[in-house]
Protein backbone atom coordinates (compact mmCIF):
# COMPACT_ATOMS: atom_id res chain seq x y z
CA UNK A 1 0.00 0.00 0.00
CA UNK A 2 1.36 3.35 -0.93
CA UNK A 3 0.99 6.41 1.24
CA UNK A 4 0.83 9.92 0.03
CA UNK A 5 3.15 11.54 2.44
CA UNK A 6 1.88 15.08 1.94
CA UNK A 7 -1.65 13.98 2.18
CA UNK A 8 -0.86 11.96 5.27
CA UNK A 9 0.92 14.95 6.79
CA UNK A 10 -2.08 17.05 5.99
CA UNK A 11 -4.35 14.57 7.75
CA UNK A 12 -2.12 14.49 10.78
CA UNK A 13 -2.06 18.24 10.92
CA UNK A 14 -5.83 18.43 10.64
CA UNK A 15 -6.26 15.75 13.31
CA UNK A 16 -3.80 17.58 15.50
CA UNK A 17 -5.70 20.84 15.06
CA UNK A 18 -8.99 19.04 15.85
CA UNK A 19 -7.43 17.44 18.90
CA UNK A 20 -6.04 20.78 20.03
CA UNK A 21 -9.40 22.37 19.38
CA UNK A 22 -11.15 19.62 21.33
CA UNK A 23 -8.59 19.92 24.14
CA UNK A 24 -9.28 23.69 24.19
CA UNK A 25 -13.00 23.02 24.33
CA UNK A 26 -12.45 20.38 26.99
CA UNK A 27 -10.20 22.76 28.92
CA UNK A 28 -12.87 25.47 28.75
CA UNK A 29 -15.47 22.96 29.83
CA UNK A 30 -13.23 21.90 32.70
CA UNK A 31 -12.76 25.51 33.64
CA UNK A 32 -16.52 26.05 33.43
CA UNK A 33 -17.12 22.87 35.38
CA UNK A 34 -14.61 23.96 38.01
CA UNK A 35 -16.35 27.34 38.21
CA UNK A 36 -19.70 25.63 38.55
CA UNK A 37 -18.27 23.33 41.20
CA UNK A 38 -16.86 26.38 43.00
CA UNK A 39 -20.21 28.12 42.78
CA UNK A 40 -22.02 25.00 43.94
CA UNK A 41 -19.55 24.66 46.77
CA UNK A 42 -20.07 28.32 47.69
CA UNK A 43 -23.81 27.80 47.47
CA UNK A 44 -23.52 24.75 49.70
CA UNK A 45 -21.51 26.77 52.20
CA UNK A 46 -24.08 29.58 52.03
CA UNK A 47 -26.89 27.09 52.49
CA UNK A 48 -24.99 25.51 55.37
CA UNK A 49 -24.53 28.92 56.94
CA UNK A 50 -28.23 29.59 56.50
CA UNK A 51 -29.06 26.21 58.02
CA UNK A 52 -26.76 26.86 60.95
CA UNK A 53 -28.25 30.36 61.37
CA UNK A 54 -31.74 28.92 61.14
CA UNK A 55 -30.89 26.24 63.70
CA UNK A 56 -29.39 28.90 65.92
CA UNK A 57 -32.49 31.08 65.54
CA UNK A 58 -34.74 28.11 66.16
CA UNK A 59 -32.81 27.21 69.29
CA UNK A 60 -32.95 30.82 70.42
CA UNK A 61 -36.65 31.00 69.63
CA UNK A 62 -37.25 27.73 71.42
CA UNK A 63 -35.35 28.99 74.44
CA UNK A 64 -37.37 32.22 74.40
CA UNK A 65 -40.59 30.22 74.08
CA UNK A 66 -39.49 28.01 76.95
CA UNK A 67 -38.75 31.10 79.04
CA UNK A 68 -42.07 32.66 78.06
CA UNK A 69 -43.96 29.46 78.85
CA UNK A 70 -42.19 29.24 82.21
CA UNK A 71 -42.92 32.92 82.87
CA UNK A 72 -46.58 32.41 81.86
CA UNK A 73 -46.86 29.33 84.11
CA UNK A 74 -45.18 31.15 87.00
CA UNK A 75 -47.48 34.13 86.40
CA UNK A 76 -50.53 31.87 86.34
CA UNK A 77 -49.48 30.21 89.58
CA UNK A 78 -48.77 33.60 91.18
CA UNK A 79 -52.09 34.99 89.90
CA UNK A 80 -54.02 32.04 91.30
CA UNK A 81 -52.19 32.43 94.59
CA UNK A 82 -52.88 36.17 94.74
CA UNK A 83 -56.48 35.58 93.68
CA UNK A 84 -56.96 33.04 96.46
CA UNK A 85 -55.37 35.43 98.96
CA UNK A 86 -57.55 38.29 97.66
CA UNK A 87 -60.69 36.14 97.92
CA UNK A 88 -59.78 35.21 101.47
CA UNK A 89 -59.14 38.87 102.28
CA UNK A 90 -62.46 39.86 100.69
CA UNK A 91 -64.28 37.17 102.67
CA UNK A 92 -62.61 38.37 105.85
CA UNK A 93 -63.39 41.98 104.95
CA UNK A 94 -67.02 41.09 104.20
CA UNK A 95 -67.22 39.22 107.49
CA UNK A 96 -65.80 42.18 109.41
CA UNK A 97 -68.07 44.62 107.55
CA UNK A 98 -71.09 42.45 108.35
CA UNK A 99 -70.04 42.20 112.00
CA UNK A 100 -69.45 45.95 112.07
CA UNK A 101 -72.83 46.60 110.41
CA UNK A 102 -74.61 44.35 112.92
CA UNK A 103 -72.76 46.01 115.81
CA UNK A 104 -73.54 49.46 114.39
CA UNK A 105 -77.20 48.50 113.94
CA UNK A 106 -77.27 47.20 117.49
CA UNK A 107 -75.65 50.36 118.84
CA UNK A 108 -77.92 52.60 116.76
CA UNK A 109 -81.02 50.70 117.90
CA UNK A 110 -79.81 50.85 121.49
CA UNK A 111 -79.04 54.55 121.09
CA UNK A 112 -82.48 55.21 119.58
CA UNK A 113 -84.13 53.17 122.31
CA UNK A 114 -82.22 55.06 125.01
CA UNK A 115 -82.90 58.38 123.25
CA UNK A 116 -86.59 57.61 122.87
CA UNK A 117 -86.77 56.54 126.50
CA UNK A 118 -85.05 59.77 127.52
CA UNK A 119 -87.34 61.82 125.28
CA UNK A 120 -90.41 60.07 126.69
CA UNK A 121 -89.16 60.60 130.23
CA UNK A 122 -88.30 64.24 129.62
CA UNK A 123 -91.56 64.76 127.72
CA UNK A 124 -93.57 63.27 130.55
CA UNK A 125 -91.67 65.38 133.06
CA UNK A 126 -91.93 68.48 130.88
CA UNK A 127 -95.59 67.98 130.05
CA UNK A 128 -96.29 67.27 133.68
CA UNK A 129 -94.56 70.48 134.76
CA UNK A 130 -96.07 72.42 131.86
CA UNK A 131 -99.52 71.01 132.56
CA UNK A 132 -99.32 72.14 136.18
CA UNK A 133 -98.15 75.58 135.05
CA UNK A 134 -101.00 75.87 132.55
CA UNK A 135 -103.50 74.67 135.19
CA UNK A 136 -102.15 77.29 137.58
CA UNK A 137 -102.40 80.03 134.98
CA UNK A 138 -105.93 79.05 133.96
CA UNK A 139 -107.03 78.65 137.59
CA UNK A 140 -105.71 82.07 138.55
CA UNK A 141 -107.28 83.83 135.58
CA UNK A 142 -110.61 82.03 134.99
CA UNK A 143 -112.71 84.43 137.08
CA UNK A 144 -111.36 87.39 135.11
CA UNK A 145 -111.67 85.49 131.82
CA UNK A 146 -115.40 84.85 132.42
CA UNK A 147 -116.00 88.28 133.93
CA UNK A 148 -114.49 89.90 130.83
CA UNK A 149 -116.87 87.73 128.76
CA UNK A 150 -119.88 88.91 130.83
CA UNK A 151 -120.26 85.91 133.15
CA UNK A 152 -120.25 86.33 136.94
CA UNK A 153 -118.29 83.29 138.10
CA UNK A 154 -116.10 82.49 141.02
CA UNK A 155 -113.38 79.88 141.26
CA UNK A 156 -114.63 76.83 143.09
CA UNK A 157 -111.25 75.07 143.14
CA UNK A 158 -108.77 73.07 141.09
CA UNK A 159 -107.66 69.46 140.88
CA UNK A 160 -110.93 68.32 142.41
CA UNK A 161 -110.97 64.54 142.78
CA UNK A 162 -113.99 62.29 143.24
CA UNK A 163 -114.45 58.55 143.19
CA UNK A 164 -117.19 55.97 143.26
CA UNK A 165 -115.65 53.29 145.44
CA UNK A 166 -118.29 50.69 144.69
CA UNK A 167 -117.50 50.94 140.98
CA UNK A 168 -113.77 51.60 141.42
CA UNK A 169 -114.02 54.74 139.27
CA UNK A 170 -112.31 58.11 139.69
CA UNK A 171 -112.70 61.56 138.16
CA UNK A 172 -110.56 64.66 138.44
CA UNK A 173 -111.57 68.16 137.38
CA UNK A 174 -108.65 70.47 136.65
CA UNK A 175 -110.48 73.72 137.39
CA UNK A 176 -114.06 74.33 138.57
CA UNK A 177 -115.99 77.61 138.25
CA UNK A 178 -119.54 78.37 139.29
CA UNK A 179 -122.21 80.47 140.91
CA UNK A 180 -125.64 79.82 142.42
CA UNK A 181 -127.11 78.55 139.15
CA UNK A 182 -124.31 77.08 137.05
CA UNK A 183 -121.02 75.19 137.31
CA UNK A 184 -118.30 75.08 134.67
CA UNK A 185 -115.76 72.22 134.84
CA UNK A 186 -112.64 73.16 132.87
CA UNK A 187 -110.28 70.60 131.30
CA UNK A 188 -106.77 72.06 130.95
CA UNK A 189 -104.19 70.75 128.47
CA UNK A 190 -100.98 72.08 127.07
CA UNK A 191 -102.10 70.75 123.68
CA UNK A 192 -105.69 69.74 122.92
CA UNK A 193 -106.44 67.17 120.21
CA UNK A 194 -109.80 66.01 118.86
CA UNK A 195 -109.33 62.73 120.70
CA UNK A 196 -108.86 64.58 124.00
CA UNK A 197 -111.96 66.69 123.28
CA UNK A 198 -114.03 63.53 122.74
CA UNK A 199 -112.67 61.96 125.95
CA UNK A 200 -113.57 65.10 127.91
CA UNK A 201 -117.13 65.07 126.53
CA UNK A 202 -117.51 61.46 127.69
CA UNK A 203 -116.08 62.50 131.04
CA UNK A 204 -118.66 65.30 131.34
CA UNK A 205 -121.48 62.86 130.60
CA UNK A 206 -120.53 61.15 133.89
CA UNK A 207 -119.93 64.40 135.79
CA UNK A 208 -123.13 64.44 137.84
CA UNK A 209 -122.47 60.89 139.06
CA UNK A 210 -119.24 62.05 140.68
CA UNK A 211 -120.44 65.49 141.78
CA UNK A 212 -124.02 64.96 143.12
CA UNK A 213 -123.81 68.30 144.94
CA UNK A 214 -124.22 69.93 141.53
CA UNK A 215 -127.50 68.14 140.82
CA UNK A 216 -129.61 71.30 141.05
CA UNK A 217 -127.31 73.38 138.83
CA UNK A 218 -126.74 73.66 135.13
CA UNK A 219 -123.46 72.14 133.98
CA UNK A 220 -121.60 73.50 130.98
CA UNK A 221 -118.03 72.53 130.22
CA UNK A 222 -114.92 74.36 128.99
CA UNK A 223 -111.61 73.38 127.52
CA UNK A 224 -108.43 75.43 127.94
CA UNK A 225 -105.13 74.98 126.14
CA UNK A 226 -102.07 76.77 124.86
CA UNK A 227 -102.48 74.98 121.53
CA UNK A 228 -105.35 73.27 119.70
CA UNK A 229 -104.25 70.62 117.26
CA UNK A 230 -105.95 69.93 113.90
CA UNK A 231 -109.20 71.85 114.46
CA UNK A 232 -109.68 70.47 117.96
CA UNK A 233 -111.06 73.89 118.95
CA UNK A 234 -113.53 73.72 116.05
CA UNK A 235 -114.75 70.35 117.31
CA UNK A 236 -115.07 71.76 120.83
CA UNK A 237 -117.27 74.59 119.56
CA UNK A 238 -119.37 72.16 117.52
CA UNK A 239 -119.88 70.01 120.62
CA UNK A 240 -121.13 73.03 122.60
CA UNK A 241 -118.08 73.55 124.81
CA UNK A 242 -116.59 76.82 125.96
CA UNK A 243 -113.09 77.35 124.52
CA UNK A 244 -110.31 79.14 126.40
CA UNK A 245 -107.07 79.86 124.57
CA UNK A 246 -103.94 81.97 124.69
CA UNK A 247 -104.55 85.16 122.71
CA UNK A 248 -101.98 87.01 120.62
CA UNK A 249 -100.79 88.99 123.63
CA UNK A 250 -100.08 85.76 125.57
CA UNK A 251 -103.12 86.17 127.82
CA UNK A 252 -105.83 83.52 128.24
CA UNK A 253 -109.17 84.57 126.85
CA UNK A 254 -112.57 83.02 126.23
CA UNK A 255 -113.79 82.60 122.66
CA UNK A 256 -117.09 84.33 121.84
CA UNK A 257 -119.98 82.36 123.37
CA UNK A 258 -123.14 81.37 121.53
CA UNK A 259 -125.40 80.49 124.46
CA UNK A 260 -127.88 78.80 122.15
CA UNK A 261 -125.24 76.25 121.19
CA UNK A 262 -123.92 75.59 124.72
CA UNK A 263 -124.29 71.98 125.70
CA UNK A 264 -125.84 71.20 129.08
CA UNK A 265 -124.49 68.10 130.82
Amino acid sequence: MEFDIPQLRQMVLENTRRIEKNESVINRMCVDAAEQIRKVSALDEWLEDIRRERDRDMRSSRERMDRLEKFAEDSRIEYEKRNRELNEQMKETDRRIEESRKETDRQVKQMFAETNATIRRVSVEFLGVTGHIVEGLVSSSTEKIFKDAGFDMHNSGKNLRREIASENKQMEIDVMLGNEKIVVPVEVKTNFTKKKVKRFIHKMELFRSFFPECADKEVVAAVAAINYDTDADVLAHEEGLLVIRVSSDDIFSLDPVDEKRLRKF
